[in-house]
């Protein structure tokens, strides 16, 4: 199968932690021509696309593990190992890289080494942490909420927190909500103090359209939204009835659940048991590294809501669910749950370009498609229908390797992508795909060539037998 040929920039790179960036927790975000650029070291880079420089380095208290953007932008929310959640102003680091432009020891003269151009380090004063908690795992950002997930010593703890931006109030968050996921393996130190789990949680924001309220702007990376008729199939009929945003989880375990965020802010004051408020949605079995939503049926004129159809997840070692929403015999409207098997371990993934899920293995970077799924018609099985889920998945090779965090930067009319990635040797770079002209499932392939091979051996033995024949009787006094 011929791949696609991606076009990859390199735009710089970045020293990588002890043990390398896949023993970290790399992290990657944009904004406008700003990109954000964890390596799972204490520094955050911030490189600046149009002028191909860096710009900013922010040293924090400890390892980063995650970083997002405030919806309401110009402020940047750090998760820190073992540390707590910090807040940063952009526009104050602004403010002071230029005050510090003069001064040559503020300079990273470290990664200049490494070809870098030389930039100013920010140091994160301590008092920015504005939620000091060691047992921080996860966190997403909503407006003036701050959802976190944390991990105790038999479960984890989703909590919420009003939070205030930088300057305007010095008081910490005030907790307004909280309750405990059940784990079906033990956690980490359990028996004593939690320690950092291997691998980290997943968290996300899943809203229904038109959400007003909590769920705000939603950060790119914290967050997207369903159709509805999925989202009320997912969640239940307090979600959509209350059109709140649903808080999705990703755990090391394997376990997909959600918790409705508006009942959760209520919890406390609502009677009966708060654990009553966890759906358990499904279980991979392995580690849940992505969660995302894409856009399986096109979008026609006679079609209102756009959203996306289709909610997926990938764990670790490459299995796959997929769910949306589907019409079944008797003309009921029931939710539709697909599982595929990829070649794992899956180091990172990401949804975009409409129906199509990119995710990363050591070896190779590889896109799916959920809308041409592509394999051929088993005739034991009936048709599913054009707005079913696939079969079967066909991985497409994109002959990009080592790559360990990406997102999806935007999407062209024509069919393109462009994806903003950092590989294990800690170089980030963009690739721009032409994904218009598909290329052919492997799996079809393989059966369309055997087919052909069998009718090209028939005719070839047909002519033999002909030729035979022809001989024997010339034989023939």
């Amino acid at each position: 199968m011929a791949g696609f040929a991606p076009r990859v920039q390199y735009l710089a790179g970045f020293r990588c932690p002890l043990g390398g960036l896949a023993a970290g927790k790399p992290r990657v975000l944009c904004r406008g021509a700003e990109i954000f650029v964890s390596t799972g070291s204490e520094l955050v880079y911030v490189y600046d696309q149009e002028g191909n420089l860096l710009t900013a380095v922010f040293r924090f208290p400890g390892r980063v593990w995650h970083l997002e953007l405030s919806a309401l932008g110009g402020v940047l929310y750090v998760l820190c190992a073992q540390k707590g959640v910090y807040c940063v102003s952009l526009d104050q680091a602004s403010r002071s890289v230029s005050q510090d432009d003069g001064d040559d020891s503020d300079k990273n003269d470290e990664d200049s080494e490494d070809g870098e151009p030389p930039c100013p380090v920010i140091p994160v004063d301590p008092d920015a942490c504005i939620l000091p908690d060691a047992t921080l795992c996860a966190f997403v950002v909503l407006d003036d909420i701050l959802v976190t997930l944390a991990q105790g010593r038999a479960q984890w703890k989703v909590q919420l927190f009003q939070c205030h931006r930088p300057g305007e109030d010095a008081r910490p968050p005030g907790q307004i909500g909280e309750v405990e996921l059940s784990t079906s393996s033990p956690l980490a130190g359990s028996l004593g103090e939690p320690t950092a789990p291997h691998f980290l949680p997943v968290l996300c924001c899943v809203s229904p359209p038109g959400c007003s309220g909590l769920c705000g702007r939603m950060p790119g990376s914290g967050g997207f939204t369903l159709e509805r008729a999925l989202f009320g199939l997912l969640f239940g009929v307090d979600a959509s009835l209350l059109e709140s945003p649903v808080i999705l989880c990703g755990l090391p375990d394997g376990q997909l659940c959600c918790v409705v965020l508006k009942t959760l802010v209520t919890s406390r004051l609502a009677p009966g048991d708060p654990k009553a408020l966890v759906k358990i949605l499904h279980h991979l079995e392995e580690p849940v590294v992505s969660i995302g939503a894409l856009r399986t049926e096109s979008s026609g004129e006679n079609v209102e809501d756009t959203h996306p159809d289709c909610l997926v997840a990938l764990g670790r070692h490459g299995r796959v669910l997929a769910v949306k929403a589907s019409w079944d015999e008797a003309g009921d409207l029931v939710p539709e749950l697909q599982e595929y098997r990829l070649p794992g371990p899956v180091l990172c993934a990401a949804c975009g370009g409409g129906s199509r899920v990119y995710h990363s293995t050591p070896s190779d970077l590889c896109v799916v498609d959920l809308a041409r799924g592509g394999a051929p018609q088993d005739p034991v099985q009936p048709d599913r229908g054009p707005g079913s889920l696939p079969s079967l998945l066909c991985p497409a090779s994109l002959s990009v390797c080592g790559v360990v965090t990406l997102s999806v930067l935007s999407e062209v009319p024509e069919g393109g992508t462009r994806l903003l990635a950092l590989s294990a040797r800690g170089r980030l770079m963009t690739c721009s795909l032409d994904l218009s002209s598909e290329a052919p499932c492997p799996a079809r392939a393989t059966v369309v060539n055997t087919g052909q091979k069998i009718k090209e051996l028939l005719s070839g033995i047909g002519t033999v037998s002909e030729r035979l024949r022809a001989l024997s009787l010339k034989a023939v006094p």
